[in-house]
């Protein structure tokens, strides 16, 4: 067994944490038993490390020094550069990944490699924070290839929600047929249908070129697999239709009818090749008539559930006055005048009940905003929503604030200085409320992606 020795000295481990001491063992190449070679051209690089440490994190290493090939301790690495490598073992031996988006690229095909499960995870968590409009094709890629879950759903709603964006970039025509097919599978996926066929079929093209192949329209739907089935044709206006697909070789002659059959009588049940389902956007508000403070809503589908939409009658702002501690004063100006809502709104069904506070409004009608995302599934059965609040008006906080500045009093001989009472001690007093009659207009929710 190699063993180096050099920095070694008695009591260096001192004061460091665990993860300081391995770094260490391996910047300093101590008591190494195990060692990378890498062919650069006529160089030869090598990498030492600890067979016991790599064995300890990796399936894979552990078979290769503890198992069947026990015993070997030189190991040539032929996909990964000496740069990667170290990256990627200096991460094994700490879990220290504060890389950027390239070298945890490198760090994930490795570690996906040597199967430390770990690891991934947390280069995923880690990659997911560099998603960008210029790189999300390439980042949803990479998650799909290696069937990374957590950074799939990540990089899906940044997709989702910069559709328009990311069908321009060179990095969409990059993408494999099996990250087009998550992509068009998401109901999320916003963007007018027409468009996204466009993107598609430009795509099938440049597949087409890099295989040698001509760009007919068989061969591009050749390369598109089972992806295209997922562009919902379906939903075209017949317009749409007729001047962008009938008149191509795309559709078999029997496929074309059937949309066409579907088109004129939607109601007819024909056995379609392409998804029929409208695409919805990411947020979206349903309005609803009422003038009560319980709801029935009807959930379309699985959502979170983001707020309410609600209507205040203007009488609850006028006349608003306050007389308190003998003070009388002048009301302020009403252009100045705010409401916020307090209460707690309930979801009969689910048992879920929350409180709430709203920010200062001036303008109406006014939205009451979840503290957290509700998780709402689709059923036909309705949920009863109820809320229940007061309205705070900003007149008190203005009045509060002129006791603070002036402290007036009101008398036969006029305005006179008074220090009055503190804010303090007004702060101490109960702050009015006022009969609250608003109306539940609608629901602001978030449609969830079925991918």
């Amino acid at each position: 067994m190699e063993t180096n020795t050099k920095e070694a000295s008695i009591g260096w481990q001192a004061d460091k944490p665990l993860s300081e001491s391995l770094t260490l063992l391996l910047e300093k190449e101590m008591w190494t038993d195990v060692t990378f070679t890498f062919r650069n051209q006529e160089e030869v690089v090598e990498i030492k490390g600890h067979s016991i440490i790599l064995a300890a994190r990796s399936p894979v290493f552990q078979a290769m020094f503890y198992g069947q090939m026990d015993g070997k301790k030189e190991v040539a690495i032929e996909d990964a550069s000496p740069e990667s490598f170290k990256l990627f073992l200096k991460c094994l031996y700490t879990d220290n990944v504060d890389l950027d988006e390239i070298s945890l690229t490198k760090v994930i095909e490795i570690a996906h490699k040597y199967q430390l499960g770990y690891l991934l995870d947390i280069c995923s968590e880690q990659l997911a924070k560099h998603v960008r409009v210029d790189n999300a094709c390439d980042i949803l890629n990479l998650a799909v290839f290696y069937n990374l879950k957590e950074l799939q759903k990540e990089a899906c709603n940044f997709v989702d929600d910069h559709v328009l964006e990311i069908l321009e970039t060179p990095g969409f025509m990059n993408i494999s047929v099996e990250t087009l097919k998550m992509m068009l599978a998401g109901d999320t996926l916003y963007a007018d249908e027409l468009n996204i066929f466009r993107k598609c079929i430009g795509w099938a093209e440049n597949k087409c070129k890099e295989q040698n192949l001509e760009t007919s329209d068989q061969n591009k739907r050749n390369v598109l697999g089972d992806a295209f089935f997922f562009i919902r044709l379906p939903t075209l206006t017949f317009l749409e239709y007729t001047e962008n697909i009938a008149n191509t070789k795309l559709l078999s002659v029997e496929e074309s009818h059937k949309i066409y059959m579907y088109k004129g009588c939607p109601s007819l049940q024909i056995d379609l090749i392409n998804s029929i389902v409208q695409r919805k956007s990411k947020l979206d508000t349903i309005l609803l008539p009422g003038d009560q403070m319980e709801i029935k809503f009807h959930c379309p589908n699985d959502i979170h559930l983001l707020g309410l939409m609600l209507d205040q009658p203007k009488e609850a702002l006028a006349n608003v006055r306050r007389t308190d501690l003998h003070y009388e004063y002048e009301l302020p100006d009403k252009h100045l005048s705010a409401i916020a809502l307090h209460g707690k709104l309930v979801i009969r069904e689910t048992g879920f009940n929350t409180t709430f506070q709203t920010p200062y409004l001036s303008k109406l009608p006014n939205f009451v905003s979840l503290s957290e995302k509700v998780a709402l599934k689709g059923k036909n059965e309705p949920y009863t929503i109820t809320l229940k609040a007061n309205v705070y008006t900003s007149y008190d906080v203005q009045y509060l604030q002129r006791f603070r500045e002036i402290g007036l009093t009101n008398g036969k001989s006029g305005f006179v200085k008074d220090p009055g009472p503190s804010l303090e001690y007004l702060l101490s007093k109960p702050w009015p409320y006022f009969n609250f009659k608003q109306f539940i207009t609608g629901v602001q929710y978030q449609n969830v992606s079925n991918r």
